[in-house]
């Protein structure tokens, strides 16, 4: 995540960007007590972004006004699918920061977000979208809160936000929320495809036929296994790597990911739809989601 910054006259500006993520190995131990599944997953984030501006803004000092936190998103070009409410993750989080730091009832704080990554494709858009505003309202604020703060913040936003105060590559187990930042694999291609369809999350995991999760999960030795395999990898080993126990729920969701994803050489990023191949797709493999291929990203390293 890259930033840049000023302030006059009361004002403060920060502009960030917010990177997708593939997911590397995805292996699914079991359903919880609380409803969640209990996951194994490495994280990769990729030079696919979506760009914030963020503003602090005094608020006006009236008698009896509402205190309560006040975020203003807007989109800066048409997305479809992207709410533009306090349903949106990115204005969920601008407000846990005014309200933990103790600004709401002086700031207001306005995000104009530039979508690149698609809503709803596996891609993790919208909850890198919400770590960005946490770290960058913390930023704008003078950092009030420490890193244990804001990771306890992206926790209960959704399972996929801590790995974004990260970035780079991670290991993340429990339902995603308990991040072990890894060395990352070698630098590498990917070319991401949208097919002209979705499967929604919710739908993959109730499709999913997981066992309730036990005491038995991973090992250590498994882990570290993991840890061994990713770091430092180059492509052939990451094909060797990749696992994704959501494929085969998509599949039954979606009939028609079955196709694409019988060519072994595209992958399931998370629950999907979007499909992913290491290095450079040929026209053939492209041609089963056009016009919606996205692009050709480059890993990313980045912190945030």
């Amino acid at each position: 995540m890259t930033s840049s910054s000023g302030g006059s006259s009361g004002r403060s500006e920060l502009s960030l960007r917010a990177p997708a993520k593939i997911n590397l190995y995805l292996a699914v131990l079991g359903r919880r007590t609380d409803g969640f599944h209990e996951l194994v997953t490495v994280l990769h984030a990729i030079d696919l972004c979506d760009e914030l501006r963020l503003r602090l803004v005094p608020r006006e000092h009236r008698p009896g006004r509402d205190a309560a936190p006040h975020v203003r998103l807007s989109l800066a070009r048409p997305a479809p699918g992207v709410p533009e409410d306090d349903e949106n993750l990115a204005a969920r989080a601008g407000a846990l920061v005014l309200e933990q730091a103790g600004a709401a009832g002086d700031l207001a704080l306005e995000i104009e977000l530039d979508k690149h990554i698609p809503a709803g494709g596996g891609l993790g858009g919208g909850s890198s979208d919400a770590a960005a505003v946490l770290v960058g309202a913390n930023r704008l604020l003078g950092a009030p809160l420490d890193a244990g703060a804001l990771a306890a913040l992206a926790a209960g936003l959704g399972s996929d936000v801590a790995f974004f105060l990260h970035g780079g590559t991670a290991l993340c187990t429990g339902r995603g929320e308990r991040v072990q930042p890894l060395a990352p694999p070698q630098p590498f291609e990917v070319t991401l495809l949208l097919p002209p369809f979705a499967t929604p999350t919710a739908r993959v995991y109730a499709a999913l036929a997981a066992a309730p999760f036990t005491s038995r999960a991973r090992g250590d030795d498994e882990l570290a296994a993991l840890h061994r395999a990713t770091e430092g990898a180059d492509v052939a080993a990451l094909e060797r790597l990749f696992r994704n126990d959501l494929e085969a729920p998509a599949r039954a969701v979606e009939p028609r990911l079955a196709a694409l994803l019988d060519d072994t050489r595209l992958h399931l990023s998370g629950s999907g739809s979007t499909l992913f191949g290491f290095g450079r797709v040929d026209e053939k493999r492209q041609t089963a989601c056009q016009p919606t291929s996205i692009c050709l990203a480059r890993s990313h390293f980045g912190n945030p």
